[in-house]
């Protein structure tokens, strides 16, 4: 049950960051596997949830820029 509540989760991620960020399918999903993204929002589920979206994704667009350094 949980697996699936995490997928509906990660499909809104996606969502959002290309709404917020102006970004397509297909450069959403390069930027999040490039930087682990997915795993990163798996593993901080319980917490990223509890967040409206904007908030998510700043904190996505932190993970990525300290991922890169």
């Amino acid at each position: 049950m949980k697996t699936n509540i995490i997928n509906d989760f990660l499909i809104f991620v996606i969502e959002e960051y290309k709404y917020l960020e102006n970004k397509n399918a297909k450069d959403t999903i390069e930027i999040f596997t490039n930087n682990l993204v997915f795993d990163y929002v798996m593993k901080h589920y319980d917490i990223l949830h509890t967040m409206g979206g904007r908030a998510i994704i700043d904190d996505i667009n932190l993970f990525i820029k300290n991922h890169k350094n």
